[in-house]
């Protein structure tokens, strides 16, 4: 691991991010060709860092210096990803609201009374049924304040529907499924032709398919902690915590083996100081932690 520690691994790092965010231009591409024909290190230490992520190297830059996308990107899982939800989250260029990595926004919503709070990596829209306003939430999660003088107002998500008569509560969507809870008062769910009724201090999930999850009771407080500028994990497995910490900072946390990715953690983080976490789950859980410049983490077993 420490042999990783160098400018070369650090470039490859850099580039993995990248290429993995979905965030990538066609200059980016571009350079990044340039970057993998200039020395036939980088290639080699590309596919390290990527073995360290997917357990296996499915990248082979021996065979040419001249890289086009498909070659640069075909059979890994960066691939999947950027072909996937990762790389669709970054199309909606008319969106009306989108908040950036770490970022809280307060925001009115059009013809309603009653506000929302957008967390990190968000991206919105305002919309209309042509009988009542709502929201579509392209990516990430919110929390809305619907007083329902104004009438009923809906959340779309994916290829469902949250619809509110007035309460408090919150739709995430994340890695193709959304988590919709009602934080006060009742919410109805539509999805996949079905309608559901959603009870204060409960939660359910769905996905492309249908409910993937029924509803069920969840830690509100806990849960919607984020508004506060707090994240609460009480018992969730490492993979967990190192998933939503992704979402509000910069860089991805990869964690080497199962057992690890498993072991439960229960931590409180302040989200003004959330780069200050991994090293302390280093010293809590006993693990060695190798942070590749800001753009790449891997956690591992001591």
């Amino acid at each position: 691991m420490n042999s990783l520690r160098d400018p070369v691994s650090e470039q490859a790092a850099y580039w993995f991010a990248l290429l993995l965010d979905g965030s990538e231009s066609e200059e980016d591409r571009q350079k990044f060709a340039e970057w993998v024909a200039q020395d036939p290190a980088h290639p080699k230490a590309f596919a390290d860092i990527e073995r360290l992520w997917s357990g296996s190297s499915s990248l082979d830059f021996t065979s040419s210096t001249h890289i086009g996308r498909r070659a640069m990107l075909g059979g890994s899982l960066a691939a999947i990803l950027l072909a996937g939800c990762w790389g669709a989250y970054r199309y909606h260029p008319l969106a009306d609201i989108r908040t950036q990595t770490g970022q809280r926004r307060e925001i009115s919503i059009p013809g309603q009374r009653g506000r929302s709070i957008v967390a990190s990596n968000s991206i919105l829209s305002f919309v209309s049924d042509g009988r009542m306003t709502g929201v579509e939430l392209h990516q990430g999660e919110a929390w809305f304040e619907h007083e329902g003088d104004d009438g009923a107002f809906f959340v779309q998500a994916q290829n469902g529907r949250t619809l509110s008569t007035g309460g408090t509560f919150d739709v995430a969507a994340y890695d193709g499924k959304v988590t919709a809870i009602a934080e006060t008062n009742p919410l109805i769910v539509d999805i996949a032709g079905g309608r559901h009724t959603l009870t204060e201090g409960n939660a359910m999930t769905y996905d492309a398919t249908g409910v993937s999850r029924s509803a069920h009771p969840v830690d509100v407080q806990s849960a919607l902690a984020w508004r506060q500028g707090q994240l609460i994990f009480m018992g969730e497995p490492l993979a967990n915590v190192a998933t939503v910490l992704e979402r509000w900072q910069s860089g991805k946390i990869v964690i080497m083996g199962e057992t690890l990715k498993r072991r439960p953690v229960t931590l409180v983080v302040d989200l003004d100081r959330s780069r200050d976490v991994v090293p302390v789950l280093a010293d809590v859980l006993h693990v060695d932690v190798t942070r590749f410049t800001d753009y790449l983490t891997v956690i591992r077993d001591v």
